[in-house]
């Protein structure tokens, strides 16, 4: 089946180097935007380049560098927003136009179909938007590692169950974009089955090794995220 969507990738230049992505509907012209940390100008520049319509805002986490650019991009676009009812339940998150969502529940954006993967560990209702040959994994996963598990409603042993949950449900062949790429030997865009070769934590099979491993001392850089 032919894919249905384009992707457009903006890399944020701050100390974060987020990861700012765009899907598009060819049918309809439909985009979403996934974690707007910043980027505004860059993003309205891009929807208007392609003839683009931006429908909604989807967020991985709240995390304010995850989400500064929602406010200004709801203002704009009047665009839907859509985040984990767990995220915003914990965090005590709202927004304008703000929809809710649970675990395995599809959102439609024309003729492109995302499911929402609760994926949570970095933040308590982290989430994974998985689309045909596409996953958004915030920052749950990485290339070559994954995230901090020391913020409030982060958790290890979630962290070890959301992985173990992608390798599961999320197809070898399917490409992953994460939410940044500060420290990490290789781009988003590689495959499940690069994460499965390369990526040590989806190589750790007990929760209690894996737990005791992404707590470990002497991790005092926040952005390596390995």
């Amino acid at each position: 089946m032919k894919q249905t969507y384009a992707l457009y990738h903006i890399k944020d230049k701050s100390k974060t180097k987020n990861n700012i992505y765009i899907i598009a509907d060819h049918e309809t012209k439909k985009a979403a935007v996934i974690d707007p940390a910043t980027g505004f100008d860059e993003i309205n520049e891009l929807v208007k380049r392609f003839d683009l319509t931006l429908d909604a805002i989807l967020i991985t986490h709240v995390h304010r560098d995850h989400i500064g650019s929602v406010g200004d991009l709801i203002k704009r676009h009047n665009c839907n927003v859509y985040v984990s009812e767990k995220e915003a339940s914990y965090y005590k998150y709202h927004c304008k136009n703000m929809h809710l969502f649970e675990d395995q529940e599809l959102i439609h954006l024309g003729d492109t179909a995302i499911k929402c993967l609760l994926t949570p560990g970095h933040t308590a209702g982290s989430t994974c938007f998985l689309l045909k040959n596409t996953l958004f994994s915030g920052d749950t996963i990485f290339m070559e590692g994954c995230s901090i598990c020391t913020s409030d409603g982060a958790s290890a042993v979630d962290m070890f169950h959301s992985i173990e949950k992608i390798k599961r449900q999320v197809a070898d062949s399917v490409l992953v974009y994460s939410g940044h790429t500060l420290g990490l030997g290789a781009e988003p865009g590689q495959s499940i089955a690069y994460l499965k070769k390369h990526n040590i934590y989806f190589n750790i099979d007990d929760e209690e090794f894996f737990v005791d491993f992404r707590m470990r001392k002497g991790q005092e850089n926040l952005y390596d995220f390995r």
